[in-house]
């Protein structure tokens, strides 16, 4: 019987030349030296700073051929292969030539070179009270590992606060709040530090940017302005006053989360206020149709950061108050569909392990939650976030007890229909308290 092939244009040329290179082989003669693969697929790839890459391409002529690389246009090697070590991130076009009496073939590749902690999540601690300050481990997309201690290691002598609790990436950079202490600016992608606030007015809670020069930062004696070019604290916030926390900006509005009044909404130019919601506490998290989501005892609430119109639903269930220790809280949202994710805590703001996926308009989404911490694990921290480059929920969990059992952490990654899909796990006394994705 006799079999037909069909093969697509290229494939088909592909095939001709090569049939065309063995039987001038055959016959004695020399070939030009193609390059019959690549070695990399589509010739493209992505690697961090710090990294290498060897690309070795496959000739099929290899007697007296010369190489030549050339990294963006500059000469990088004459060997058959490279090994790609970028100091700087960005993209690169490599070019590749294989070269002899009869003739040359070339390839081009592109390489997109990630900064060091770009490309994955910060895992910012409180640290061990009494013993360590505050400190930041990195989990690195498609590996199994967390690297830890990285703000340390980047930063040789220097110490972030007590109970480091929020954090921020705004503008390139990456802002690292703690209760008790500075406040700590680094590249967000070097994690160098870049300067520092030793003494703040208060007790530190969060930050927000409002733009270039300028962002709030809320301690526990309401909000200060500061100053992003000079690390100058500024003013306080009129009519915010107390401890508050968690900071967002939207639109021409600045909304905060305050122990005494709740929800909080002012203009972000005049600071006026214009709306609160008492009995709020925790949340600021935005679904994909713009709306803000904000939570406190047994109510959910929807704001439309424009016209700052609510809409309210109850709860099958009260959310733990967070001020009893303060955290951001496990209020988060997706940004791919309108869906609001709770982490269900204790009565005091920690602990819990039911995770609920509020669907708006939907009260019966809330019959059952989507998805239970493995036994013996429950949330600490903030304990849940959603994360929009890869449309999952990542929770930072601790063993369940006391003492020594918080020194068993695991990072877990659900589907945003709840279903388990990976685990890592690391040891140390850290008590996480919010994962940033970077």
């Amino acid at each position: 019987m006799l079999k037909r092939f069909f093969l697509s244009g290229n494939a088909f040329v592909f095939l001709i030349a090569i049939t065309l290179l063995i039987g001038c082989r055959k016959g004695g003669g020399l070939a030009y030296p193609a390059i019959t693969d690549a070695g990399m697929p589509g010739g493209k790839d992505s690697i961090w700073v710090g990294d290498n890459l060897s690309i070795h391409p496959a000739i099929y002529e290899r007697e007296n051929v010369s190489y030549r690389w050339f990294v963006n246009g500059n000469i990088s090697g004459t060997d058959s292969v490279l090994v790609f070590s970028p100091k700087e991130p960005g993209t690169y076009k490599i070019d590749f030539k294989s070269i002899n009496a009869v003739g040359d073939d070339n390839f081009t590749y592109e390489v997109f070179v990630w900064g060091k902690y770009q490309h994955g999540i910060f895992l910012v601690n409180e640290g061990w009270l009494g013993t360590d300050n505050g400190s930041v481990n990195f989990y690195r997309y498609g590996r199994d590992t967390i690297e830890q201690m990285v703000y340390k290691k980047e930063n040789p002598g220097k110490e972030l606060g007590a109970s480091t609790q929020s954090g921020v990436v705004f503008n390139g950079k990456l802002y690292l709040v703690s209760k008790q202490g500075p406040l700590v600016v680094t590249d967000a992608q070097t994690l160098k530090e870049t300067g520092r606030i030793t003494t703040l007015p208060a007790d530190g809670r969060a930050f927000v940017g409002i733009d270039n020069n300028n962002g709030l930062i809320s301690t526990a004696d309401g909000i200060y302005k500061l100053n992003l070019s000079s690390l100058i604290v500024g003013n306080k916030v009129n009519g915010v006053n107390g401890e508050t926390g968690s900071l967002k900006k939207e639109g021409n509005y600045i909304f905060a989360i305050s122990q005494a009044d709740g929800l909080v909404a002012f203009d972000q130019n005049s600071f006026d206020i214009k709306l609160t919601i008492p009995g709020m506490t925790q949340g600021l998290a935005k679904t994909a149709d713009g709306k803000l989501w904000v939570a406190g005892g047994d109510l959910l609430y929807s704001i439309n950061p424009a016209t700052l119109d609510t809409v309210s639903i109850t709860l099958p269930f009260s959310l733990g108050d967070p001020w009893f220790a303060w955290n951001e809280g496990t209020l988060t949202a997706s940004t791919k569909e309108n869906a609001v994710y709770i982490g269900k805590t204790e009565p005091w703001g920690a602990g819990g392990t039911e995770i609920y996926k509020y669907i708006p308009a939907n009260p019966s989404s809330l019959s059952a939650p989507i998805a239970t911490l493995p036994e013996n694990q429950e949330f600490y921290g903030a304990g849940i976030r959603y994360n929009p480059t890869n449309d999952e929920l990542v929770v930072t969990a601790v063993q369940s007890g006391w003492g020594q059992n918080y020194k068993y952490n695991s990072l877990y990654f659900y589907s945003p229909g709840g279903t388990l899909k990976k685990t890592v796990k690391y040891e140390y006394l850290y008590f996480p308290a919010l994962p940033i994705f970077n």
